[in-house]
């Protein structure tokens, strides 16, 4: 577990270049292994489970959330 929560480490504290360099890469393999269409759902699923874990996080409640992202779209200006 340490080891893990080492290499987290390390890679988040890498610039932001770099980070974009690790991710390009792992985005590219995941293309070459699985194809286009498999790997924009996994990047799609991904980002809903990025989103999701960062609601639950917050304690956010779903109602306040979809208030923030209709809200913008729909107010009368």
């Amino acid at each position: 577990m340490n080891r893990i929560r080492h290499w987290t480490l390390v890679i988040l504290n890498l610039k932001r270049r770099w980070l974009g360099l690790i991710i390009g890469c792992l985005l590219w393999l995941a293309w070459m292994l699985f194809g286009v269409w498999a790997t924009v759902v996994l990047v799609v699923f991904a980002s809903v489970g990025f989103f999701v874990g960062r609601i639950l996080e917050e304690h956010q409640s779903w109602k306040d959330v979809v208030d923030k992202l209709l809200a913008e779209r729909f107010t009368d200006s």
